[in-house]
């Protein structure tokens, strides 16, 4: 790529947009990002999601997918703190919840997916949303599981 650093191809620009990558050219890495990740090329679609993160790190769509790949390769951790970040940027997102949610249920934090799953099923109390729905599937099939145990 060859950056025009004069004044008038500057102007209006931020400086992202000049030294790095332009907001097109970052959409095209998320979106050979989500290409990647829908191929399971997992770690393909971390090494462009950990570049996008750090040319904006406003955008939490790159941090959301992030998480969700971390998830797919079995890094609980890594996905789980992701996710709180994520979180911290989009605090009533019912997708990035649930998926807290879920994976604190994994690693049997129970006292930690409780308030996760009541701030979930408080935003949706009529059962409106599919991620809250989601959610409640979780909760029944965890539930239904320690009655067998």
């Amino acid at each position: 790529m060859i950056v025009d650093n004069s004044p008038s191809a500057m102007a209006g620009k931020n400086l992202t947009d000049v030294l790095l990558f332009s907001k097109d050219d970052r959409e095209d890495m998320l979106r050979a990002a989500v290409e990647a990740y829908s191929a399971d090329r997992l770690s393909q679609a971390e090494t462009i999601l950990v570049g996008l993160m750090t040319l904006d790190a406003e955008d939490v769509r790159p941090v959301k997918l992030l998480a969700a790949c971390l998830l797919a390769q079995g890094r609980h951790r890594d996905a789980e703190s992701i996710y709180e970040r994520a979180l911290a940027m989009e605090p009533d997102d019912p997708y990035t919840l649930v998926a807290l949610g879920e994976i604190k249920l994994k690693t049997l934090e129970l006292a930690d997916a409780i308030p996760i799953f009541e701030r979930l099923f408080a935003a949706d109390p009529n059962g409106e949303h599919p991620a809250a729905n989601r959610g409640r599937q979780i909760v029944r099939e965890y539930h239904d599981r320690l009655k067998k145990s």
